[in-house]
């Protein structure tokens, strides 16, 4: 090969690895609807067919060659079930567990907030506040205006960790702005101005 015609070659290579990835030509994956599975299980759930539901919401959670968004979707619906006890006796357990792999590792914010408030309340055991501040914290990072309440009403008040009154105001204000009843009502419980607007 000629001098020119490596030149050419190593240009294009180059281009190629310099080229942005699909994901950031073309914006956000999109999460995938659900599939004709997990359509069934939800319609199951509605006739009280738990054990349908538990069947095929427990493949879809375990299948994590799926896309992430999507067997945490259905580990949380698995969760719901096992925490209401629907299809089996309640197991606070299993659904926290449930709860904290779909929030921790599927990134699925429902699932953070719901474990989060079943800490703070001790539901199934004994109150956690440090886990729930730290779930309230990532529900609000995925963009949860009522984890970011939940997150800044522990902050304000000094559970789970540090009062850092601040901080939790801003957080809750901000909230309270993003229209979330539940963080204004937490505000104006404690007696915070309520912001308009962000």
């Amino acid at each position: 090969m000629t001098p020119r015609i490596l030149a050419l070659l190593a240009a294009m290579i180059a281009a190629i690895a310099l080229a942005p990835s699909a994901s950031a030509q073309f914006g956000r994956d999109q999460i995938a609807s659900p599939d004709a599975k997990e359509l069934y299980a939800d319609r199951a759930v509605k006739k009280g067919w738990y054990d349908d539901a538990i069947e095929n919401y427990s493949t879809a959670c375990n299948d994590k060659d799926r896309q992430r968004a999507v067997w945490a979707r259905n580990c949380r619906k698995l969760a719901d079930l096992y925490r209401r006890g629907k299809g089996s006796q309640q197991d606070y357990g299993a659904a926290r567990s449930l709860y904290n792999e779909a929030c921790l590792k599927g990134r699925d914010a429902e699932s953070c907030r719901q474990q989060a408030y079943l800490s703070f309340q001790g539901v199934g055991g004994d109150e956690d506040m440090p886990h729930a501040r730290k779930l309230y914290q990532k529900a609000c990072e995925l963009g949860d205006q009522t984890g970011c309440g939940g997150y800044g009403s522990m902050l304000y008040r000094g559970q789970g960790g540090p009062m850092e009154r601040d901080k939790g105001k801003q957080y809750l204000q901000d909230a309270c702005a993003a229209d979330d009843e539940w963080s204004c009502e937490r505000a104006r419980g404690f007696g915070l101005p309520e912001r308009t607007g962000l």
